[in-house]
């Protein structure tokens, strides 16, 4: 039977999680809107829900929390679901990471520091969005959100940031063809799109786990040379995961060159959203345009497919990342954080909680108390 969260939102006596919830509640927030909230959410309802929106991100659905879930004792899917008087339903995914023992728990409303917050096939009014936001600051004590820069209502968390950022998104809905987005680059990205057409480059999706582990080896060897400026690092094990979700909402793209592949990225769809997550290349093949080439087919792939829109992702702080995701026409669009910590969270060394937002990909972020 699922669980019913209690009604006041309220903390537990030490303030280290909420309060055991009684068996049924109404909540009603500083306003006057009324709404249940259960605790966790069907699957399959959260995605259907995610389908109907027209701003949800697959950084929203139930596939993106399961691979970080499955196999880690440590990590909880506690994603809510809130239903309004008028009928409207909204989900607000969370995941839950414990440690000392289950002691200290940090809630992401995304993982890796993608984008959160609600997600709803009806439109939510104001009072609706705010209501659910005062929910979940007063019932988790500490939150990790990243505003989802679609969301038609994302300006009334502007209150409640703690970290601006940004990510770069090329919107495909104004382009007549082809021809038209390709113009749309800026010079430096055709001439590198050149290149890789006179290098004979391919690029495709990959079926195949041996080219996914080709492409961690690459990923790998990155890392090596970026040493302590790399945001965030991700296990084989990981990568598997992804690949056994891999369909129409997950894709590897790669590139090669005289049968060796070079590089790649992996792309995430959902509704008319198409948002590359990862990119890992050969160095050497760099003078080939490989980075370049692959994103123009990517990107042309999604305009032929009705995708609205092409989205970079925030740049975890990389100005030289942001600069050439820029070199393709893109829109900067907020992206900002909000993090909030109280109780006994506060009392976590800072250092540490820098170190987490780092690792998960986000710039260091000023708390919220």
């Amino acid at each position: 039977m699922p669980c019913r969260e209690s009604g006041t939102g309220q903390t537990g006596e030490n303030g280290e999680g909420p309060a055991r919830p009684p068996s049924s509640f109404t909540e009603r927030s500083s306003g006057s809107v009324r709404f249940e909230v259960r605790s966790p959410v069907d699957p399959d309802e959260w995605q259907a829900i995610a389908d109907c929106s027209s701003s949800a991100t697959f950084f929203h659905t139930p596939l993106w929390f399961s691979v970080f879930a499955v196999g880690n004792p440590a990590t909880k899917v506690s994603a809510r679901i809130y239903r309004f008087e008028d009928g409207t339903k909204a989900v607000f995914p969370l995941l839950v990471r414990t440690r000392a023992g289950g002691l200290l728990r940090m809630a992401e409303s995304s993982p890796a520091g993608c984008y959160g917050g609600w997600v709803s096939g009806d439109p939510l009014t104001t009072d609706q969005a705010l209501a659910i936001t005062h929910s979940i600051r007063r019932s988790v004590p500490y939150l990790v959100w990243r505003v989802n820069p679609l969301d038609p209502l994302s300006d009334v968390l502007a209150p409640f940031t703690t970290t601006p950022d940004t990510t770069e998104i090329l919107d495909l809905r104004g382009f007549a063809d082809e021809d038209s987005i390709r113009a749309h680059f800026r010079h430096s990205a055709r001439k590198q799109i050149n290149k890789g057409t006179r290098a004979a480059l391919i690029a495709r999706v990959s079926e195949r786990w041996d080219e996914w582990e080709a492409y961690y080896r690459i990923y790998l060897a990155r890392m090596e040379q970026w040493g302590r400026a790399t945001s965030s690092r991700y296990s084989i094990a990981f990568f598997r995961a992804l690949f056994e979700a891999k369909g129409p909402k997950v894709s590897l793209w790669v590139v090669s060159h005289e049968g060796k592949l070079v590089g790649g990225n992996v792309n995430f769809y959902q509704g008319k959203h198409c948002v590359e997550w990862h990119a890992a290349y050969d160095a050497t093949a760099h003078s080939l345009g490989v980075r370049d080439f692959l994103v123009d087919w990517i990107i042309r792939d999604a305009f032929r497919r009705g995708f609205s829109w092409y989205d970079f992702n925030p740049s975890g702080g990389h100005e030289g990342s942001r600069r050439f995701k820029q070199t393709f026409g893109t829109t900067s669009r907020p992206a900002n954080l909000i993090i909030r910590r109280r109780g006994i969270y506060r009392l976590d060394p800072a250092r540490r909680v820098l170190r987490e937002i780092r690792d998960r990909g986000q710039p260091p972020a000023r708390e919220q108390t």
